[in-house]
């Protein structure tokens, strides 16, 4: 992927994103492959003040030329067009000017930047949502998170590839199982979280609403044959400002807590890396998060850590537990550290899931309140029985 200056080179007519060679409809393939970019692309943004969308925000009944007009005079957005080859631009996966989405104004499509699937980013959802993603970093004031083992202008962390693998979004992710925002060494490359939140009208990061203490515990939904409710427990981890917002230990990150009862039996728990936009408790591509899952009984004492699955997408705990109340607590493994540039930490941030069988419910507060309003008058009947 390239930023930089466009002089003398215009996109011309583009013809719309097509894997069948019709670019005039989209076919059910096709209709997938684009959702599946949605969701992973979005996945990158998780607990930023960012909306990621389909929907053209222009008003309707624009001709083209009035759309890139209003598009170049609405602050804060960022319009991305994937389709096309990168035969007007030359060899990339994409294109985009940097420092633009904060700008009151611009013009001549500086507010448009490009994926190329053809020739360029490929078709596929990962790597188009990975081209997507950093060139919307560019619009926001990123720079490319350079190689700081040989100097080359990206880093793909030494190609690395497979299950665990990460290469930054700032640099060329193609291969990584991990596409994540990085912060690089001093002097080098920048902290991206910091410089996200550093733009105007996007910090702080948005809270997703779960409690972060035991005592503020979420309690979990839970269907009747115990099974956890689908779609119901979902958030997201990020940074903590009172960390300056860097790429650290554990503690440095947000934790999410559920409380949940058991009845006494076998219990099984899973936090699950990544957004479930697309259909509930079923992972999208894309994942940017590496969780931890550990479970306490309800005097805060540690009675299970969750094994990481092979994928290292998946951390499941199983066991017996009394009767009783217990919290599961999901937060990051802290920051990822590259052998080949030691020097840089990868944020282990985003959206999980949790997932769970063998659950009873907690009750409501005020359910319990009738229920001893109850039992009080029933009592009070027997008394007044003798």
């Amino acid at each position: 992927n390239y930023d930089g200056t466009w002089a003398n080179k215009t996109p011309g007519n583009v013809p719309a994103f097509t894997l069948d060679g019709d670019a005039t409809t989209f076919n059910s393939t096709e209709m997938q492959r684009i959702r599946e970019t949605w969701a992973s692309t979005a996945a990158k943004f998780v607990g930023f003040n960012i909306n990621v969308t389909t929907v053209d925000p222009s008003p309707v009944g624009l001709t083209d030329a009035q759309r890139k007009t209003w598009y170049d005079n609405t602050q804060y957005l960022t319009h991305t067009i994937l389709g096309g080859s990168n035969s007007w631009y030359g060899p990339a996966g994409g294109v985009s000017y940097v420092g633009i989405a904060q700008q009151a104004t611009t013009s001549n499509g500086m507010r448009t930047n490009w994926v190329f699937p053809a020739g360029g980013s490929g078709n596929t959802a990962k790597s188009m949502s990975v081209v997507a993603s950093h060139e919307d970093g560019h619009h926001l004031g990123l720079p490319h998170q350079h190689d700081e083992n040989n100097g080359a202008e990206y880093s793909s962390n030494g190609g690395a590839n497979g299950d665990g693998s990460y290469a930054p979004i700032m640099g060329v992710a193609y291969s990584s199982q991990r596409a994540t925002w990085r912060q690089g060494m001093s002097g080098t490359n920048v902290n991206d979280v910091t410089v996200l939140l550093n733009n105007l009208n996007i910090g702080p990061i948005i809270d997703d609403g779960i409690g972060h203490t035991m005592a503020s515990a979420t309690p979990m939904s839970v269907l009747a044959n115990g099974n956890s409710n689908p779609g119901q427990h979902r958030g997201w981890i990020m940074p903590r400002a009172e960390t300056g917002y860097a790429a650290e230990g554990a503690n440095a990150y947000t934790k999410d807590y559920f409380k949940f009862r058991s009845l006494g039996g076998l219990v099984t728990l899973s936090a699950n890396d990544g957004t479930s936009y697309l259909a509930a408790d079923i992972a999208d591509i894309g994942a940017t998060m590496r969780s931890s899952l550990r479970i306490f009984d309800s005097g805060g004492s540690l009675v299970g850590v969750a094994t990481e699955s092979a994928s290292t997408l998946v951390h499941t705990w199983s066991g017996n537990l009394a009767s009783g109340e217990y919290f599961a607590e999901v937060t990051s493994v802290g920051a990822y550290t590259s052998t080949y540039e030691p020097n840089s930490r990868y944020f282990n941030m985003g959206a999980y899931f949790l997932k769970g069988s063998g659950l009873a419910p907690v009750p409501e507060p005020a359910s319990m309140s009738v229920l001893a309003l109850a039992i009080g008058g029933l009592l009070a009947r027997r008394r007044r029985s003798r």
